[in-house]
């Protein structure tokens, strides 16, 4: 079994820690004792998540370097020795929580004081004492090990924190998550309309594809039909004038030798170029109806292509509409799933705690005002709410004002069926990567003050988002006013 470093703190450090905390702050021991179990294990949970590879490690061995271990032996002494002393040990353990949590330090505050029953300020105060005795212990179990012996000891402290973290402190950490099943909804019909625009897109393209070929073949049918006719023409004319040739030819022969029998032989060649003219005449009218029939045929071709044309695009024509009638069909269902899946989380109703919520007055425009009035009216909407009036210090993600969290928490008291996703987000403007941080903060202390006021924490999920999704314009005060919000939405 792995060494406990909890077990040797509380052999080692709480009991005096507590006694003397207690005197110095001016609080109830047991109230420091609840705090100091509190306090230790989520110290020690965000040193496990700081130490992932050597060159974090390497940083918090530095930290542990600077810290006298001597004092572990001689705490009675170090709170005799007055103001001074202590202060040297707060701005001690000022430093190291400052480095280990950075802005996640106000939701941890808000969440030991809900669970001990100390002030804000005396549990502060109390987490930069224990920090120092936390690292004096560390640094007993890793002198002279480097950054690779630090960080097998720490790994082998998960369990131990695990069992002893408060619950909530480990999402507070950034060690949870949770699904939203109203995303994957959304998706879905999201997928569905998709679906059907495509399926709608390629009707169509048939339709065309099968109009450009039926045209196209009617074309070509009368283009063939008119060029056979011409042909036809060109031989009957070019006939009818090879045998009126000749026959010229053969009376001017008769008439130049003088031959007689031309007198008699006259009528009958008069007689053949009527017959020849009658024949040209009868071709030509056989022609004339020959390229009548063709257009008349081709006109019939392109008449039923246009037909076939029409009642593709008729098809086609119908299927978007299906397809839209469908979509739109599907969206409403979801929307009408999203409801009753509202209704169905609503409706489980903790008496007592609705008749507390009955006397909260909220502040129009509130989170806790809109999600009430989505209550009420049915759960019409997308289950999304803004905080109007929720403060935080620049760059930092201390809360200042809470009581739109606190109302909020009212809320979901009453529903005890209502599981929540806090997101946080920024403007654009400084480092990315620092505002990204920033926004995991500020939902994590969100949720911090939502579990200290007793929400359990399986029904909270927080997010950063950095400078993602903005609202209003960046290029405005006004819109990076409105861009750094923390939004709350129902998982459903």
């Amino acid at each position: 079994m792995s060494l406990n470093l909890l077990d040797m703190l509380k052999d080692q450090v709480s009991g005096p820690l507590a006694n003397q905390a207690a005197s110095f702050l001016g609080e109830d021991e047991s109230k420091v004792t609840s705090a100091l179990g509190g306090i230790f294990p989520s110290v020690l949970g965000s040193l496990i998540g700081g130490a992932g590879d050597k060159s974090s490690a390497s940083g918090i061995m530095d930290m542990i370097k600077g810290v006298d271990t001597s004092m572990l032996g001689n705490i009675g002494d170090l709170f005799g020795g007055g103001a001074s002393s202590v202060n040297g040990l707060l701005n001690s353990g000022g430093g190291i929580l400052t480095s280990l949590l950075g802005n996640k330090m106000g939701g941890m505050v808000d969440m030991i004081s809900k669970m001990s029953g100390l002030g804000s300020g005396s549990t502060s105060s109390l987490m930069k004492m224990a920090a120092p005795f936390l690292m004096g212990i560390i640094g007993k179990q890793v002198a002279g090990k480097g950054a690779g012996g630090l960080m097998d000891l720490l790994m082998g402290q998960k369990e131990h924190v695990a069992k002893a973290m408060p619950s909530g402190m480990g999402s507070l950490l950034g060690f949870a998550d949770m699904g939203d099943m109203a995303g994957k909804a959304m998706g879905a019909v999201t997928g569905a309309v998709g679906g059907a625009a495509g399926a709608a897109k390629d009707v169509v393209g048939s339709a065309g594809k099968m109009a450009s070929g039926a045209v196209g073949s009617a074309g070509k049918l009368a283009g063939d039909a008119v060029g056979g006719a011409g042909k036809l023409a060109s031989g009957a004319v070019g006939g009818a004038a090879n045998l009126a040739g000749g026959a010229a030819d053969a009376a001017g022969a008769a008439a130049s030798t003088g031959l007689g029998w031309i007198k008699w032989a006259l009528p009958f060649l008069v007689i053949a170029g009527i017959g020849i003219w009658l024949f040209t005449k009868g071709g030509a009218d056989k022609i004339t109806g020959a390229v009548g029939d063709a257009v008349e045929a081709t006109t019939d071709v392109v008449g039923d292509a246009a037909g076939a044309v029409g009642d593709v695009a008729g098809s086609a024509v119908g299927a978007v509409g299906d397809a839209a009638n469908a979509a739109g069909e599907m969206t409403k269902d979801a929307a009408g799933a999203v409801a009753d899946a509202a209704g169905a989380v609503f409706g489980k109703v903790d008496a007592a705690a609705k008749a507390a919520l009955d006397k909260v007055k909220f502040t129009a425009g509130s989170a806790g005002s809109q999600m009430n009035d989505y209550i009420t009216g049915g759960f019409k909407g997308e289950g999304n709410f803004t905080f109007q009036n929720l403060n935080f210090a620049s760059g930092s993600a201390a809360l200042g004002s809470a009581s739109e969290v606190d109302n909020l928490a009212s809320i979901l008291k009453a529903y005890p069926g209502v599981n929540v996703t806090i997101n946080g987000y920024t403007d654009n403007t400084g480092d990315a990567t620092k505002n990204q941080a920033l926004s995991e903060a500020r939902a994590a202390s969100v949720m911090g003050r939502l579990v200290a006021q007793g929400i359990d924490v399986s029904r909270i999920k927080s997010v950063g988002n950095g400078d993602a999704n903005p609202v209003a314009d960046n290029g405005t005060a006004e819109g990076r006013a409105k861009n750094r919000r923390i939004e709350i939405g129902i998982n459903k």
